[in-house]
C-alpha cells in the first residue's frame, strides 16, 4: 500500500513537472519563433489564408439606410462661414453637406468631366466617380459614402475633414459644429519607422459612446490621439464597444435608435481614428450583462450569454450595428477575454482574427486554429499610468516574445489640453503621457507597427 501511494505520489510529480515545462515554454513563447516585417511584409509562420468567409453577412445595407433634413437649430460652419441648415442632411449619425458649398469655402475649382467631378486648388486634386473618390491619384474609401439630394452631390463632415484638411469641433450645448484647420503636427522625436525589424502591435482599448466619450472636448482630446499615432506612423487598433448600457443610471444608448448630436460627435470621431489608420474591431455589443455597466462587467463567459443562440445574438447585434454605421470591423475582442472554449468556436466563425489569447496554457501565445488567428498582447496594458513595464518589455523582450499591448485611451485624456482661439485649435499635448512614452519605445527600439490583418497570406 505504501509503495502504490508512493507511485502514485511520482507520477503525480512527474505529470505536474512536465505541465510546469510546457507552461513555461508557452509562456515565454519558445514555439512560436520571433514576427518580423521585411519591406514592410509581416514574416511568420502563424500567418493565414486571405480566403476567410464569414457565416454571417447583416442584412443592413447603408445604402438602402434614411437619409433627413437636420434639425433648423443646429448650425454648422466650415471655416467661420456659415452652412445654411436647411442644405444639409442625416444618414447614420453623419451630416451631409453639398459639395459645391464646401468646395466653395474651401477654395477649391470645380470641374465636371462626364461622369466625374474634379475638385483642384492647385496643390491637391480630388476626383470623384461612381462612388469612388480618388485624392492625389489615390484610392480614398469614403466613411459615408456620397449623398445625391436634388441632383446635388453631398458629402460627410467625416470626409470633408479628411479631403480638406479640416477639424470638426462640436459644442453641444449651442449646437454647433465648425470645421476649423487641421490639428498641427504631433511627431514625437525624430526616428522614421523602419521597413524592417521586430513587429508591434498597438490596440487602443473600450471606446464606446459612454462616459466621456460624449463630451465635446473629450472627442476633440480623442482626434488629438489619433493625429499623434497618424503623425507617428503608428498601425492601431480601436477596440469598439456599440451599444452603451448603464442600468443604474438609466442608460441606454444604441447608436442605431438615438439620433442625438452627441451620437453624431461620436461617430464623427471613430471616423477620424479610421482616417488615423485605426482597425476597428468589435469588443462585445454591450460588454455587460444583467445590471452590470457597459465596460466594466462580462457579457461572454461560461456563465453569460453561453447558449449557442445567445451567443450569436452578440455577435450578429455587434455587427448589425457596425453595418448600420459603415464601421469595418476586422477582428473580434470577447469582454476581459472570458469568452468560453464554445464561444470562442463560434465567434471563429465571424471572425478571422481573435485578438486575444486562445486559452490561458496560450496566453502568450499567437495560435492558428484551422484558418482562424488568435493574438495575445503579452505586454499587457497601463496600469496606475505607469509604462515601465511596457518600455523595459519593448527594450528587452523575452525571446520570441510578440511586442503586443493595449491602452485604455480614457486615461490620456488628462494629458491633453484643448481650446480654440481665432478660428484656430490650440493643442498643448504632454509628451510625458503614457501613450507618448509608448511611441516613443516603440520607435527607438526600431520596432514596426503592424494590424492583425498583416497575418494574411
Amino acid at each position: 500500500m505504501k509503495r502504490l501511494k508512493k507511485n502514485i505520489s511520482v507520477i503525480i510529480a512527474i505529470i505536474c513537472s512536465i505541465a510546469l515545462f510546457y507552461g513555461i515554454l508557452f509562456y515565454f513563447s519558445f514555439f512560436q519563433g520571433n514576427v518580423y516585417v521585411d519591406d514592410n511584409i509581416v514574416s511568420s509562420k502563424y500567418k493565414v489564408d486571405d480566403d476567410f468567409k464569414s457565416v454571417y453577412t447583416s442584412k443592413v445595407n447603408f445604402d438602402d439606410l434614411p437619409v433627413s433634413k437636420i434639425s433648423d437649430d443646429i448650425k454648422v460652419k466650415i471655416l467661420g462661414a456659415d452652412i445654411p441648415s436647411d442644405s444639409i442632411y442625416e444618414k447614420s449619425l453623419r451630416y451631409y453637406i453639398p459639395l459645391n458649398l464646401v468646395s466653395a469655402q474651401v477654395n477649391y475649382n470645380t470641374i465636371k468631366e462626364n461622369d466625374k467631378i474634379v475638385l483642384e486648388n492647385g496643390v491637391n486634386t480630388i476626383v470623384f466617380y461612381n462612388n469612388s473618390c480618388f485624392l492625389n491619384g489615390q484610392v480614398y474609401d469614403l466613411r459615408g459614402k456620397l449623398l445625391n439630394k436634388n441632383n446635388e452631390l453631398c458629402i460627410s463632415i467625416s470626409d470633408i475633414e479628411y479631403l480638406f484638411n479640416l477639424t470638426a469641433t462640436f459644442d453641444f450645448d449651442n449646437k454647433e459644429i465648425s470645421l476649423l484647420e487641421e490639428l498641427d503636427n504631433s511627431k514625437i522625436g525624430i526616428s522614421e519607422i523602419p521597413t524592417n525589424g521586430k513587429a508591434a502591435l498597438l490596440r487602443l482599448e473600450d471606446f464606446s459612446a459612454g462616459y466621456g466619450a460624449l463630451n465635446a472636448e473629450n472627442q476633440l482630446k480623442y482626434k488629438c490621439i489619433g493625429k499623434l499615432l497618424k503623425d507617428n506612423a503608428i498601425k492601431f487598433h480601436v477596440a469598439w464597444v456599440p451599444r452603451f448600457i448603464s442600468p443604474s443610471n438609466n442608460i441606454d444608448n444604441d447608436l442605431l435608435t438615438n439620433n442625438t448630436l452627441e451620437n453624431v460627435g461620436f461617430i464623427d470621431t471613430l471616423d477620424y481614428f479610421i482616417n488615423c489608420g485605426a482597425e476597428i474591431g468589435l469588443h462585445g455589443y454591450t460588454h455587460q450583462y444583467g445590471d452590470d455597466t457597459s465596460l466594466n462587467g462580462i457579457e461572454l463567459s461560461y456563465k453569460y450569454n453561453n447558449s449557442e443562440e445567445d451567443t450569436r445574438k452578440v455577435i450578429e447585434n455587434a455587427i448589425d450595428s457596425a453595418a448600420s454605421l459603415n464601421i469595418p470591423c476586422s477582428f473580434f475582442e470577447s469582454p476581459h477575454y472570458k469568452a468560453s472554449r464554445k464561444q470562442k468556436k463560434i465567434i471563429e466563425e465571424y471572425f478571422q482574427f481573435l485578438y486575444e489569447p486562445k486559452n490561458i496554457l496560450e496566453y502568450n501565445e499567437l495560435e492558428k486554429h484551422d484558418d482562424n488567428l488568435y493574438i495575445p498582447t503579452p505586454l499587457d496594458y497601463v496600469a496606475n499610468l505607469d509604462t515601465s513595464k511596457i518600455e523595459k518589455g519593448l527594450k528587452s523582450p523575452r525571446p520570441n516574445e510578440l511586442a503586443s499591448l493595449f491602452y485604455h485611451p480614457a486615461l490620456e485624456l488628462q494629458f491633453i489640453n484643448v481650446s480654440i482661439s481665432e478660428s484656430k485649435i490650440q493643442v498643448d499635448y504632454d509628451t510625458s503621457s503614457p501613450l507618448c512614452k509608448i511611441v516613443k519605445s516603440i520607435k527607438d527600439n526600431n520596432y514596426v507597427p503592424i494590424y492583425v490583418t498583416d497575418f494574411k497570406k
